[in-house]
């Protein structure tokens, strides 16, 4: 899959001084708010009964062996991704987020100058550069977007299967507007292949449903929705359970009976 088009987002917006309306400030927002929720990896199929309490548990393991003073650019990826995680799934105090966040964020850079060549560390920098920005506001979010599309793009240069990295680049093309360097039609093709790479990601099929609706294809949008509602194995089990299911559920159900018929609403009909 080609990256031109997440790399002309990244180009575009360096085009020169603009003056930003409110309403594109407020764009901006929605998309890292949107982006920034995606998991770092996977979760195993079994969760501890007390996650995600658990997860302090194990941030206490890792750094009781100095993992963050680490040389080792894979134990800071997995204390990266840890931190994020918590940030997302634990954390529900500003500042504990933006805490957790910019250590994350401040450990998968230090990942990156041990080893530029590793493509989780860069997503992770992206991952939690974009949560600690959202946590902050409307103003750090529009300073870090640049920052955070050149990564996810370095990202998929380095692995071009990376799934999270694939939802990430779609929902800022799917998002952003086409000036900024937006592409609906190239947003669609990166939900797509990152729901064929892993079909149990739940995150991944939920957002292509909505950007089917929002494409007036209900009958695709039903059918992603569906697959949510179904599966037994989710590779993101936490947030599936506690907020992809129930919002694929209540999407599923809003759907008029007429919309569900077809992919043409506005096709008119014969009396």
């Amino acid at each position: 899959m080609s990256l031109h088009s997440l790399e002309s987002a990244t180009t575009r917006s360096h085009a020169g001084p603009q003056i930003v309306s409110p309403r594109l400030k407020l764009l901006a927002a929605c998309v890292l708010l949107l982006l920034t929720a995606i998991p770092a990896a996977s979760q195993p199929p079994s969760l501890p009964p007390d996650y995600p309490q658990s997860l302090e548990q194990d941030l206490k393991k890792l750094l009781e062996t100095q993992a963050q003073d680490s040389s080792d650019p894979r134990q800071l990826i997995q204390l990266a991704g840890l931190y994020l995680e918590i940030g997302e799934e634990l954390y529900s105090e500003k500042a504990q987020k933006l805490a957790a966040f910019d250590e994350g964020a401040r450990l998968a850079k230090r990942a990156i100058e041990l080893d530029e060549s590793t493509a989780e560390a860069h997503y992770l920098y992206a991952a939690n550069l974009g949560s600690a920005a959202d946590t902050k506001g409307i103003a750090a979010s529009l300073l870090a977007l640049d920052e955070i599309k050149a990564h996810a793009r370095r990202t998929l240069e380095l692995q071009k299967d990376h799934v999270a990295a694939l939802h990430m680049a779609g929902m800022m093309l799917e998002e952003l507007p086409q000036f900024m360097g937006g592409n609906r039609t190239a947003a669609l093709d990166y939900l797509k292949r990152a729901a064929t790479i892993d079909p149990n990601y739940s995150h991944v099929r939920l957002d292509l449903a909505k950007m089917y609706l929002k494409r007036r294809d209900t009958e695709s949008a039903k059918r992603e929705l569906q697959a949510v509602l179904s599966m037994d194995q989710p590779s993101d089990a936490y947030p599936w359970a506690h907020r992809y299911r129930p919002e694929a559920e209540r999407l599923l159900t809003s759907l008029k009976p007429d919309e569900s018929a077809g992919t043409e609403p506005d096709k008119p009909r014969g009396r």
